[in-house]
């Protein structure tokens, strides 16, 4: 699936995605989207979008889940 990332500077072409704790994100960033190509090159993996707490980035993982689902191709922040 490609993701278009929150900050409109990476399409990133991700076979996963994770919701981990970003160190240094400041307060509205501190939790990240991460995602990551199948051979983890750098062009293609990296942080798709920050959120201010874990449940509000877990809910956004489960919104491009449900579009994934539904057979979407990409999936714009």
């Amino acid at each position: 699936m490609l993701i278009f990332s929150q900050d409109r500077k990476n399409v990133i072409n991700c076979v996963a995605v994770s919701v981990t704790k970003n160190f240094g994100g400041g307060r509205d960033g501190k939790y990240a989207l991460i995602g990551t190509a199948g051979f983890a090159t750098e062009l293609n993996s990296g942080v798709i979008a920050t959120f201010p707490d874990e449940k509000t980035a877990l809910d956004a993982l489960e919104k491009m889940f449900e579009a994934f689902a539904n057979g979407a191709k990409f999936y714009k922040f």
